[in-house]
């Protein structure tokens, strides 16, 4: 599975945990091997034709997977490398919320007399009454093109909106804002207050309009979080910050011997050393050619062959 779900998953903090499956399921019609699901961002599970998708789970595809979903009339095709969760709430005015990270998802919803289902992606939302449509999510921009029916569209950042109609499209760009197309006609775009999306972007830990301390939340989430091939992260960090070179800090060097580091980030580590000679005072500085180990955090560096604790006031050990 691709790197960009990694990062992913352990950002989106923005939708609850799946709830038990409501009456009126999507299951699956067909799906390819590479296709898996979750529904607590850490354990994946594959996705076959005949099961039930639980609310609210996120569904996965690979580079050659592909998956249909169908609800009675309904239906979504979740092209390769696509990333989305269907979120229903029949007590809700819009009941049906797909939160499309990206990829491609082909749509076609059942015609109402109210609006009934929304896609939600990182640029853009498109609400719908009935139609068949399309919406694909990339790294910088969002796009909706529409073959039946008629479809809302709204950027965030830049407070555009367009009533999207057969043959024609919108593309929400993060900087450059919106532009139209159609065969035949371009629809008219139209001012709005700017909003915020409700999902991250591809490689985005927060959004804008999150306080310091849910910004927090998240980056540690994201640091933390593990998954399968379909959006693994890992927290191990291989490389040390600190305690190389032996031990800054209070040190007690011996020449021959051995200098050992604890820092948990910060340099300052106590250095204990078991060789031939001696120092004496909590602040000695003994040049000794010991090995200095120092380990930071969850890296681990070795010193190779510079155990010197060099302390603020370079008192010197004393040889026997």
């Amino acid at each position: 599975m691709s790197t960009i779900f990694r990062i992913l998953i352990a950002a989106l903090i923005l939708l609850p945990t799946a709830a038990s499956a409501i009456a009126d399921d999507w299951r699956v019609v067909k799906a390819t091997d590479q296709v898996k699901y979750t529904v607590d961002r850490t354990n994946w599970l594959d996705l076959r034709a005949g099961e039930s998708v639980p609310n609210r789970a996120w569904v996965s595809t690979g580079p050659r997977g592909r998956v249909q979903l169908a609800r009675g009339v309904e239906s979504i095709t979740f092209q390769p490398n696509t990333l989305a969760a269907i979120a229903t709430n029949e007590s809700a005015a819009m009941k049906t919320q797909i939160y499309q990270q990206v990829g491609s998802l082909d749509l076609e919803i059942e015609k109402r007399s109210q609006p009934h289902t929304a896609v939600q992606t990182p640029y853009l939302a498109a609400v719908v009454k009935g139609t068949i449509f399309h919406v694909t999510v990339g790294k910088a921009k969002a796009s909706v093109s529409v073959d039946r029916g008629l479809v809302e569209v709204t950027g965030f950042a830049s407070g555009q909106r367009s009533n999207v109609a057969p043959g024609q499209s919108a593309t929400v760009d993060n900087k450059a804002g919106m532009t139209v197309g159609g065969r035949l006609s371009k629809p008219e775009i139209m001012s709005v207050a700017p909003s915020v999306a409700q999902i991250p972007a591809v490689g985005t830990t927060t959004l804008a309009g999150d306080t310091d301390e849910a910004a927090e939340t998240k980056n540690s989430s994201s640091a933390t979080s593990n998954s399968t091939s379909s959006g693994t992260s890992s927290d191990n960090d291989d490389s040390a910050n600190t305690g190389s070179n032996g031990n800054n800090g209070n040190g007690n060097g011996n020449s021959g011997g051995n200098g050992n580091g604890n820092s948990g980030g910060n340099s300052g580590g106590n250095g204990n050393g078991n060789g031939h000679s001696n120092d004496s005072g909590n602040n000695g500085n003994g040049n000794g050619g010991g090995n200095g180990n120092g380990n930071s955090g969850k890296g681990d560096n070795n010193g190779g062959g510079n155990g010197n604790g060099n302390s603020g006031d370079h008192g010197k050990g004393k040889d026997k």
